[in-house]
């Protein structure tokens, strides 16, 4: 114990032999030492103590090495009671008032906090937000010093200047802000240039959870530009960029971002509906992303009267609650994992009679179907052959070569080719089993079942 503490000691000497540093700099030096207190209180602490060994050593005489560790604590150290203790045995020293490791121009880095307070608090006065982060960018020059102390003095328990600078400041903000610093899920991060001194607002986003029903058959999920001007506008589209001039997202999207004062949206759906096909039942699990909103706390019943006004009958929205960046990803990961819920009206080729149908449903149901990328999605869609569950099927005959169906089948299922058979890249199919051309006149999705998850999480 002994031994460490005359270690510690030893290095504190050296170190202001050397530089000029300040009492939370010196502190940083020993920071992972004895951690239930401030650097600044630290460095002080170390000061204080070789303070105390200076005068110890000249009450006992020997007032040479007493006076070379007053001079170096009132010099480089900057230490008010060695100061003191010089003037009183007339030692001559020089006043330094900037410290080598957190200078810059003519203010010590730590000196700067409160002015960069005050900054923050101008600049959040619109902005709604309960927690907060803080994040910096070093001076190099600065990291450069530091990097090299350590390894010249074997500062082995020595702390960053970012981790200190930013507790530091994040201290005085939450004592400012009334505000809970939150490591995980910051509403808003505080990240601060040392170079430029430069204060920046970065707002996180804000996440909805919801489910939509598309009541109208022509809406693409997402926007959809022209494809012969790629959106900028030609004769093909009207001068309009667009091939479909509305959207789900644009629908959910625009009064979501309008209503948060955000900057920009974007909607992440578990899965998605072709065009031409309803989106009905208990509708599909969706989560909207709005970036850089300045509310963060919606009135969301609100909201959704709004987004359903918005979207005039088109498009309807329900089970809107604040949510995660992580739920969105689980709505991907679990897209294919989902039960979904298809009612279509299928047109045949030939003539079948009912019996032929029951051996149908016995063909299909309860078996694992593979299906290569159907024809129609294969310019966008790796080329694969993919196994999917078709947990139900009824088919019913309406009349002559056309059937009422219903599918529940695992999520990804592409229903439109287990009709068609999509050229035998689905098998089987119905158009297989029941031994002519299938094809699905109209298809709705009824229902989506995933698995119980908080969307909280």
């Amino acid at each position: 114990m002994d031994a460490t503490r005359h270690n510690i000691m030893a290095k504190v000497e050296r170190l202001l032999d050397k530089h000029p540093i300040c009492d939370q700099c010196l502190g940083r030096q020993f920071a992972w030492l004895s951690t239930d207190t401030t650097n600044a209180h630290r460095g002080q602490s170390l000061k204080l103590a070789l303070s105390m060994s200076a005068d110890e050593h000249l009450k006992h005489e020997d007032k040479e090495t007493g006076e070379r560790l007053l001079i170096s604590l009132a010099e480089n150290g900057m230490f008010n009671p060695a100061k003191q203790l010089c003037e009183k045995n007339k030692f001559g020293f020089q006043v330094i008032d900037h410290c080598y490791l957190c200078t810059l121009g003519s203010e010590g880095i730590f000196e700067r906090i409160p002015r960069i307070v005050q900054r923050v608090q101008d600049a959040i006065s619109s902005v709604e937000f309960t927690t907060f982060l803080v994040g910096s960018s070093p001076d190099p020059i600065l990291v450069e010093k530091q990097d090299e102390l350590r390894a010249n003095f074997e500062l082995l328990d020595a702390e960053t200047l970012k981790s200190d600078f930013n507790r530091e400041l994040g201290k005085e903000l939450a004592r400012v802000l009334d505000r809970e610093v939150d490591f995980e899920r910051p509403d808003l991060v505080v990240f601060y240039d040392m170079v430029k001194d430069h204060v920046e607002l970065r707002i996180n986003p804000v996440f909805i959870f919801g489910r939509y029903n598309k009541l109208e058959r022509g809406i693409p999920q997402s926007r959809w530009d022209c494809g012969e001007c790629n959106g900028r506008g030609c004769d093909s589209c009207g001068g309009t960029g667009r091939k479909y001039q509305d959207s789900v997202s644009e629908y959910i999207g625009i009064p979501a971002k309008d209503a948060l004062h955000g900057s920009k949206f974007k909607v992440h759906a578990a899965g998605r509906e072709d065009i031409d096909v309803l989106m009905l039942g208990n509708g599909r699990p969706f989560v909207i992303e709005i970036s850089k909103p300045t509310i963060r706390k919606p009135n969301l019943e609100k909201l959704a009267a709004l987004i359903n006004e918005h979207a005039k009958g088109k498009v309807e929205v329900t089970g809107l609650a604040i949510s995660t960046r992580k739920r969105f990803q689980q709505l991907k990961s679990e897209s294919s994992e989902n039960v979904k819920e298809y009612q279509a009206i299928i047109q045949t080729e030939e003539e079948f009679a009912e019996e032929d149908l029951v051996k149908a449903v016995e063909r299909l149901a309860g078996v694992t179907i593979e299906q290569r990328t159907p024809n129609r999605v294969a310019h966008r869609r790796s080329d694969l052959v993919r196994k999917k569950q078709v947990n139900e099927v009824k088919l019913k005959k309406i009349e002559s070569k056309k059937i009422d169906g219903f599918f529940r089948v695992q999520g990804g299922t592409y229903v439109k080719e287990l009709v068609s058979g999509d050229e035998g890249r689905t098998s089987p199919s119905l158009t297989e089993v029941l031994g002519t051309s299938c094809i699905c006149i109209l298809l709705d999705v009824v229902g989506i079942h995933s698995r119980q998850t908080d969307h909280n999480l």
